[in-house]
């Protein structure tokens, strides 16, 4: 993948660009402290973002961390990049930029209430969006939780929505523990999936059975979401545990 080009990049910059996976990891955890003390730094991770987004040639692992940057120090400007890297049509830079809207906080998730205001937004992408309004239950937002299960419940009662909208509708309102939602998508449930909907049934049963909601991926320490880069794991994903196994003990099965 094409590294994006920067007119005179900072240095410390420098290793994330590195060829060695380890040695990208290392770099990403060492600027985390580095970007947070330095505006200028932050700034520049939103133009090196933009710049890449701009020219659309791939995203490196540099890139990625860049993304995960901007969510450790909760970079409330980053809000608009972050939101177009959402956008883009890559997996593991979606999956980073959910965790970083996440963590952001309330100026992340009022961009994606108003994306999510389009009824004709792509289904995928707006599964994507309503992923990052999980988010909330990392932050202490009273005001930012009532407006997400408002949005949520009402997005979930539009008809002949996108199934993957009403699909992350539902779960997002059984992951944020939302009980009173149980009566609207039983339902939506008789409405729209007259021959059932796994999904929608699994976010039933998780407000049943957890009521006080289950906490997202965006909790995990950036230490384990760095084995990203070297794994080739797909953060976010449910993973089978045979892909976590020493690969000469997998080639001896």
């Amino acid at each position: 993948m094409s590294e994006p080009i920067i007119r005179q990049r900072d240095p410390r910059l420098d290793p994330l660009f590195d060829d060695d996976s380890h040695t990208v990891m290392e770099a990403c955890l060492d600027l985390v402290k580095v970007v947070f003390d330095d505006p200028d730094l932050e700034q520049e991770l939103i133009e090196l973002l933009e710049t890449t987004l701009d020219e659309g040639e791939g995203y490196s692992s540099g890139v990625i961390c860049s993304v995960l940057l901007l969510g450790e120090v909760r970079s409330t400007v980053a809000t608009p990049v972050i939101l177009r890297c959402l956008q883009q049509d890559d997996e593991v830079l979606q999956r980073a930029s959910i965790r970083t809207m996440r963590r952001i906080g309330s100026p992340a998730f009022d961009a994606v209430i108003e994306l999510l205001d389009d009824i004709e937004l792509d289904g995928e992408l707006a599964a994507l969006a309503i992923e990052c309004l999980e988010g909330v239950s990392l932050h202490d937002l009273p005001q930012s939780r009532e407006a997400i299960e408002e949005c949520l419940r009402a997005d979930l009662m539009r008809p002949q929505m996108p199934v993957q909208r009403t699909e992350a509708t539902a779960l997002a309102l059984a992951h944020l523990g939302v009980v009173e939602a149980i009566e609207i998508i039983e339902r939506v449930l008789d409405r729209d999936f007259p021959d059932g909907n796994a999904f929608i049934t699994d976010a039933l049963d998780l407000l049943r059975d957890h009521p006080q909601g289950l906490s997202g991926f965006a909790e995990d320490p950036i230490e384990n979401v760095l084995r990203w880069l070297s794994a080739e794991i797909l953060p976010g994903a449910e993973l089978e545990q045979a892909i976590l196994l020493d690969p000469e003990e997998d080639s001896a099965c």
